[in-house]
């Protein structure tokens, strides 16, 4: 019975629409006699309009993502310490471990070709030791296409390190030669991998946040140049040459990041 009084009550609230005192005092008066009754249609309804929501999600088309992060790992410093030992000069090597934080700030573009996969190609700004700008390839699988999606993503290419050469005074470095001046230096950067997993929210139709953990491979390539000037045996100037160290390393990082996409 009162499941009948309150769907004629609902009806008649319709037609009341028009008149907002009317509509509210009606309202209140099937909350407090219908307290169960009008919570479950209530929440019915609301469930209702957000399944609703969620079946209209974009599931084909263009998307972009713009995500954050924080790259973590150790990195290896060696440093030259000289000193004066009686009437010798002297100079060793000591080598420690720190804590490396870097951010990373990358957008992709791609094309979603349905629920699960999609594809696209990405750009981003990160700051290692030195600056890298990393361009990739981006695939990325929803492995279950509902309000909170777990997803793996693949992110391959290379990261671009500084497009001319840099001249320096003077220039400290945690690897040999350890201090030169007068040279030009360039970071050429390296080929770059990072597998990802992470799940997906859907916060509208045509929007998700997404949090992600990640293992980034990276390598890594400095040039220095320098130009040593050569004399004879009477101090005579024969002429200049260039001396060059090459330094490569991989970087192996754990990534932390949240991003948002849209479609």
């Amino acid at each position: 019975m009162k499941k009948f009084l309150l769907i004629i009550s609902l009806t008649l609230l319709a037609p009341c629409a028009f008149s907002q005192n009317v509509a509210e005092e009606l309202i209140r008066m099937i909350s407090q006699n219908f307290p169960e009754e009008f919570s479950q249609y209530i929440s019915r309804h609301i469930s209702e309009e957000e399944n609703a929501r969620f079946e209209n999600k974009k599931k084909k088309g263009y998307f972009n993502t713009t995500q954050i992060g924080m790259l973590m790992g150790n990195r290896q410093i060696t440093e030259r310490v000289s000193f004066y030992s009686g009437w010798s000069y002297f100079s060793i090597e000591e080598t420690r471990t720190e804590m490396q934080i870097s951010p990373s700030l990358t957008m992709t573009n791609g094309y979603m070709f349905n629920e699960h996969l999609a594809a696209g190609v990405g750009v981003g700004y990160e700051i290692f030791e030195w600056n890298f700008f990393p361009v990739f390839a981006d695939i990325r699988y929803t492995l279950r296409e509902s309000k909170i999606s777990p997803f793996i993503t693949v992110k391959a290419g290379y990261s671009f390190g500084d497009f001319k050469e840099k001249h320096y005074d003077n220039l400290y470095l945690h690897h040999e030669p350890y201090y030169v001046n007068d040279v030009d230096f360039r970071n050429y950067g390296g080929l770059m991998l990072q597998p990802e997993m992470g799940v997906k929210v859907a916060i509208s139709e045509n929007a998700d946040l997404l949090f992600s953990i990640a293992y980034r491979y990276q390598k890594a390539k400095t040039t220095i140049t320098s130009s040593i000037s050569s004399f004879d045996p009477y101090g005579v100037s024969t002429g200049q040459h260039w001396e060059t160290w090459d330094h490569k390393t991989i970087l192996n990082r754990l990534s932390l990041g949240i991003a948002i996409m849209f479609k």
